[in-house]
């Protein structure tokens, strides 16, 4: 089974915000040592996720895993994305999509935060 791995964001028209977005997929390629890592924006950027399932499908790939690079389990999380998932599996029959959870409430996040704060106060 060939299996790919989407990082999956909300996407922007800013080129500031596509710059940080694809920082965050080429890092985590690097970090995980996972050669099969994309990027893919759920709307106003490229490529979209239906853009990148569809070359990944025509690759050969069998399975793909989607991570949405979100903070909150708002309704893009709950009802939009798995739309689309749903018209994109049965589309291409035989493709496995697993879709992780978002960001939420990760503990990580609040070391983030006091990093941020600890910018500030310098």
């Amino acid at each position: 089974m060939q299996q790919s791995v989407i990082i999956l964001g909300h996407g922007s028209k800013s080129k500031d915000a596509i710059e940080d977005f694809n920082y965050v997929v080429e890092s985590t390629k690097v970090k995980s040592g996972i050669e099969q890592v994309y990027g893919a924006h759920m709307e106003l950027a490229e490529p979209s996720l239906e853009n990148v399932v569809s070359e990944l499908y025509s690759s050969g790939q069998t399975k793909l895993v989607i991570l949405p690079y979100f903070l909150f389990n708002g309704n893009h999380i709950k009802e939009d994305i798995p739309t689309i998932i749903k018209r994109l599996e049965e589309k291409y029959r035989g493709l496995e999509i697993v879709f992780g959870s978002p960001i939420g409430k990760e503990p990580m996040m609040a070391d983030i935060m006091m990093k941020k704060v600890q910018e500030l106060a310098s």
